[in-house]
Parts: structure tokens; C-alpha cells; sequence
């Protein structure tokens, strides 16, 4: 598991190179470097100028972007999220606000391809094992799915479960992607709703 770092300033390149250090991560400095390592994420330093990966690209691969902003601020946070950042750090970067991301974000982000799942008429499919799932728990898993890396709200889930009561089937959920040694994982983001670590595809 690596964190690209391509295009930060020296001083903020060396805070992410120790965090990753601590955290027992590889730092990459550009995609060339990679060969079938798993992404976690990629920090871009950005003043609303094109990079590359773009944030919507290191999404799909499974990892989170991050912002690093001159400052933080409402206006720069907001700009960050509509550009398709998952998250927001302030330069100069700070080692223990660092490792405090990192070591966040490596808890929630198993191994790439435990991450993988299939939904197929009435069952979901891990890589080894499967468990049969409810039309409510179908939907709302894939209207977490549909929305990568994204926070899904209460409402929208409720409507996609066929309302049913959403945390009843969340908590069915998890104990489900539990039992099939998934790895992905459904995240309470606190007063927001629910996101999804992991990837499904729908065979039905």
C-alpha cells in the first residue's frame, strides 16, 4: 500500500515521507514508479490547477485524494470537496496531523482486492465466499456502491433499502461482509449517513 506524493512542495514531501515511515507505507512520487501496488491515496498540491491522477481517476482506483490547501478555509475546503477531493490538509503539513490521516484512512482501506464484491440475484460474493441478501440489502449496498468513496445520506438509503429501517440493515450488512471475510466495510460518517469501503458489482 502507497501514497503518491508527486507534487508537494519539499518541506510538506519530507512531514508525508516520516508520517509513511511510522505508518509502514510506501511514498511514491509518481504513477511510473507503481507497478501492481494498492493506491491509499494521493496528495496533490492544488490551487484549483489540473493534476495528475485527477481526483475522480484515484477514486476509481480505490484510493482517497487529498487536497493540501495553502490554507484552510471554508471557500478552499468546499472548492477541494466540488473538485472531487475526499479531503482537505493546510501547508505547512504537520507529522502528527499526518499520521493521524494516514493511520485513518490505512484502518479503513483493506487490501484491494478483499475489497471486491459481486452482487448476483439474491446472493453477495466475496472473492471465497458468498451470503444470501434481502432486496433491502441489495439496494442500499448498492447505493452505497454507486457513490465510491462518497457520503450516502440517511434518506437516500432508506429510499434505495425500500424503507426499511436503514441502520437495522446496515447493521445486517456488516455483519454479512463480516461473515464472507470481504474486507469492505460500511462507515457511519456522524449526522451525514453512510459510505462504503470496497467496491460491488452487480451481476443481477
Amino acid at each position: 500500500m502507497y501514497v503518491l506524493a508527486g507534487t508537494l512542495a519539499a518541506a510538506d514531501l519530507a512531514v508525508v515521507t516520516d508520517a509513511c515511515a511510522e505508518l509502514g507505507l510506501a511514498v511514491h512520487h509518481a504513477d511510473r514508479e507503481v507497478t501492481d501496488d494498492v493506491m491509499l491515496c494521493a496528495l496533490h498540491r492544488t490551487a484549483g490547477e489540473a493534476v495528475e491522477p485527477s481526483p475522480a481517476e484515484v477514486r476509481r482506483r480505490g484510493g482517497y485524494p487529498i487536497a493540501v490547501l495553502d490554507a484552510v478555509s471554508a471557500t478552499g475546503v468546499l472548492g477541494a470537496l466540488t473538485e472531487g477531493y475526499a479531503f482537505a490538509l493546510a501547508t505547512p503539513l504537520r507529522r502528527p496531523r499526518v499520521v493521524a490521516a494516514l493511520g485513518y484512512l490505512k484502518s479503513v482501506a483493506p487490501p484491494e482486492p478483499a475489497q471486491r464484491l459481486t452482487l448476483a440475484p439474491g446472493l453477495l460474493r466475496s472473492p471465497s465466499r458468498q451470503t444470501p441478501v434481502s432486496t433491502g440489502e441489495a439496494g442500499l449496498l448498492l447505493a452505497l456502491a454507486n457513490k465510491p468513496g462518497q457520503i450516502v445520506s440517511r434518506a437516500e438509503l432508506a429510499e434505495a433499502a425500500g424503507d426499511e429501517d436503514v441502520n437495522t440493515v446496515v447493521s445486517v450488512l456488516r455483519r454479512k461482509l463480516a461473515d464472507i471475510d470481504s474486507g469492505a466495510k460500511i462507515l457511519k460518517v456522524p449526522h451525514l449517513g453512510f459510505r462504503l469501503v470496497g467496491t460491488v458489482e452487480d451481476t443481477r
